[in-house]
């Protein structure tokens, strides 16, 4: 009988893990929704500054391609807690074995608890760290983006690029590099279709429009601005599969442990019911000896 009282045990610990994983998922269904409003919000934000910009020669905002040997920067979006599957390894390790081979080549500015433990144990040189809240706003940016602005205006780094996983849908996370800097076409292409915006980049403008107070300082902002704003939608990607990921997580925890509970349950009445039917043949088997 004491193992039944050992099996009923793991299934009073199973009832409550089932109840956690069962709230954190229901938690995490809510913080992915609002985190996709706020996706959505984005979206019309960009479209709107796109609307206005088609009056500007936007390509000007575009840089060519350099072959240099400096430094490059890594912003690595990872996520400040775990219970979320493989969100944050698939990622690093994409980082890892791409960049190991000359570590001292890069400074990693790290998005997230998860990303500072990884590349700080791995080696990296990590010269900046944001710790973001799950209900996070563009304000809550204002570190990175201020660290971003010095490093382009210092020049400190011949490449940026940005690491987080693209939110596809519940199902799909694909872990991506965004280069922001240089600001290429191209790259600003792949963000526009990733978010699924309105943009046109052929598109003539008028140009008889007046730019003050000059034209350079007009397209050195634009640009600054485009690549704060890419690396805002990025991380808004990166917490919408984190809250995704981690409700697909607790969900299927949740479905092994009703699985584990059926199981257990079974070998808890087996347990009990051989304990039963030997009692009852010790007190058959005690009358027969006394009665012969």
């Amino acid at each position: 009988m004491a193992n039944a009282k050992a099996i009923k045990a793991k299934i009073k610990s199973i009832n409550n893990i089932q109840k956690i994983t069962s709230a954190l998922e229901i938690v995490s269904t809510v913080k992915l929704q609002k985190v996709k409003q706020q996706a959505d919000n984005f979206k019309h934000y960009m479209n709107e500054f796109l609307y206005i910009l088609d009056m500007v020669d936007f390509s000007r905002i575009f840089q060519d391609k350099t072959q240099q040997s400096g430094k490059e920067l890594l912003v690595v979006v990872g996520s400040e807690k775990g219970l979320c599957g493989a969100l944050n390894s698939k990622l690093f390790k994409k980082v890892y074995d791409e960049t190991k081979s000359n570590k001292e080549n890069y400074d990693v500015f790290a998005v997230g608890k998860k990303a500072l433990e990884f590349f700080t144990r791995t080696g990296y040189n990590i010269v900046g760290v944001l710790n973001l809240k799950d209900n996070f706003s563009e304000k809550d940016l204002g570190e990175l983006r201020a660290f971003l602005i010095r490093s382009l205006d210092d020049k400190k780094y011949d490449k940026i690029t940005i690491v987080f996983n693209y939110f596809k849908n519940t199902m799909v996370q694909i872990p991506t590099n965004l280069q922001v800097y240089p600001l290429l076409r191209e790259n600003f292409e792949e963000f526009a279709k990733t978010i699924e915006l309105d943009v046109n980049l052929d598109k003539e403008y008028n140009q008889d429009i007046i730019i003050e107070p000059s034209e350079e300082e007009f397209y050195d902002f634009v640009m600054k601005k485009f690549i704060s704003d890419m690396v805002y939608g990025s991380v808004l990607q990166n917490k919408a599969w984190e809250h995704a990921s981690r409700m697909i997580a607790m969900k299927n925890a949740k479905d092994n442990s009703i699985d584990l509970k059926k199981t257990l349950t079974i070998s808890y009445n087996k347990q009990r019911q051989a304990a039963v039917t030997q009692e009852i043949s010790e007190i058959v088997s005690a009358k027969v000896a006394m009665e012969s």
